[in-house]
């Protein structure tokens, strides 16, 4: 039984010589060499707003350098943060006290 044909041919029409397709989106040209990772590569970069999650197996997004190297909030930023919004979520009253010796009860 012979393979199926990928998804990605739905975008694309293939010349008369076989050696190169034409996007049905924009008319591009691309080269054919055993296979359909050029196509599959065309519709990721060109029109990533097509639905090509059939087209290509791996749609994983690669992370950009400024996600990457983003200023991450250390732990007791990450904390607070949560305490913030558990008190205000909660209505729990908060009791600051300098004098450190103090035992609330």
């Amino acid at each position: 039984m012979p393979p199926l044909p990928s998804e990605v041919w739905k975008h694309f029409r293939k010349s008369a010589d076989k050696s190169t397709a034409s996007c049905l989106l924009c008319s591009a040209t691309i080269q054919l060499h055993c296979g359909t990772s050029n196509l599959r590569n065309h519709i990721k970069f060109k029109h990533p707003s097509v639905d090509n999650k059939k087209a290509s197996p791996d749609v994983s997004k690669q992370q950009t350098l400024h996600q990457v190297f983003a200023p991450r909030p250390s732990s007791s930023e990450t904390i607070n943060q949560a305490l913030a919004n558990f008190v205000v979520q909660a209505y729990v009253p908060m009791i600051y006290s300098a004098d450190k010796t103090r035992n609330c009860e």
